[in-house]
């Protein structure tokens, strides 16, 4: 079994943690939590790039997107897809039509589209083929001479093109729009590993980072949030979300020397989280509305966190099944 970076486990336990967080509902008035849903899903990104590894030829790298990537992505939805039609069955007072019941299944081929004819199934999960693509495209660049130079200019088009659906919204796509955004992110973490950057853990130099990191990246978002000039505003998003990355996976290495089975299991069952939590997330709002006889809940942060928290721990003995009898749910 190959050896676990502790302070990588600790970073997707914590962005898994904070992905549920998000989608309880809370006040868009909240600062931080407007903070958190702009940055969070964004450490995914950097430490896939970070861990990206070349397997050898075309069909060894898709044997192990398959497992790790396109299987996980079908399954989850497989799995969400009988809660979507008892959520039809009590919203409509019956069961869907043909035509109905196939929308969540087109938008789930189509990567959690939504349109006339398609909705998505499993939101969450489009992060699962963004990353394929970030993988595909990687894995182009290797074949070509000058695979940094391209990627640096793909990041580029990347910006421009996520900048203009922003503005005129021509890909109502959560994987596309991800993508755009979340390319350079991505491409930040591979080049970093590649050049063996951003491996110590030093404690005065991560300290530094992790306050200075957080503490500008919440001063621009602030910049962010009330700036006017549009191509700004959106320029202003990549220095708030390098920042926010460094400075969390810099207090993540000061966690370092604390070992814990269960952020390690929380990190290896990232997919059973993301992947199940959704469905979850409806069925407490809905619990919680029908008991205190209110419509659409809003949580304060601490009500929220405390059900993240309860969520995630819910989840917990799935990730152990996993570990045993199902590899095939933590996408191995």
């Amino acid at each position: 079994m190959k050896e676990r970076i502790n302070w990588i486990d600790w970073g997707k336990a914590i962005a898994v943690i904070g992905i549920v967080y998000i989608h309880l509902p809370q006040s868009q008035e909240w600062f931080y939590f407007r903070y958190l849903q702009a940055c969070i899903i964004t450490i995914f990104f950097f430490l896939s790039g970070y861990l990206k590894k070349d397997y050898g030829s075309n069909k060894q790298n898709w044997q192990k997107y398959w497992h790790s990537l396109i299987l996980p992505y079908l399954l989850y939805n497989a799995i969400v897809y009988p809660y979507w039609l008892v959520k039809y069955y009590m919203q409509n007072g019956g069961m869907p039509d043909l035509f109905q019941a196939m929308r969540p299944i087109f938008g789930t081929l189509l990567f959690q589209h939504e349109n006339a004819f398609c909705e998505p199934l499993d939101g969450p999960m489009w992060y699962l083929p963004a990353i394929l693509i970030m993988h595909i495209i990687i894995d182009w660049c290797r074949k070509t001479r000058y695979p940094h130079q391209i990627m640096i200019a793909l990041c580029f088009v990347s910006f421009f093109l996520y900048a203009a659906n922003k503005y005129y919204m021509f890909l109502p796509n959560l994987t596309p729009m991800g993508l755009f955004r979340s390319l350079p992110f991505y491409y930040i973490g591979y080049a970093l590993r590649q050049r063996d950057l951003y491996l110590g853990t030093i404690l005065n130099r991560n300290l530094a980072t992790f306050v200075g990191g957080l503490s500008l990246s919440l001063l621009l978002f602030y910049w962010h949030i009330h700036e006017n000039r549009f191509l700004l505003h959106i320029a202003l998003f990549y220095p708030i979300v390098i920042c926010f990355i460094f400075g969390i996976l810099s207090g993540c290495k000061l966690l370092d020397g604390i070992k814990s089975n269960v952020i390690t299991n929380l990190s290896i069952g990232t997919l059973v989280i993301v992947g199940l939590h959704y469905p979850i997330v409806s069925l407490v709002n809905f619990g919680l509305e029908h008991l205190l006889k209110i419509d659409d809940i809003c949580y304060q942060w601490y009500e929220a966190l405390f059900i993240a928290l309860g969520i995630s721990a819910f989840l917990y003995p799935v990730i152990l099944y996993g570990k045993k009898h199902a590899p095939i749910l933590l996408g191995k």
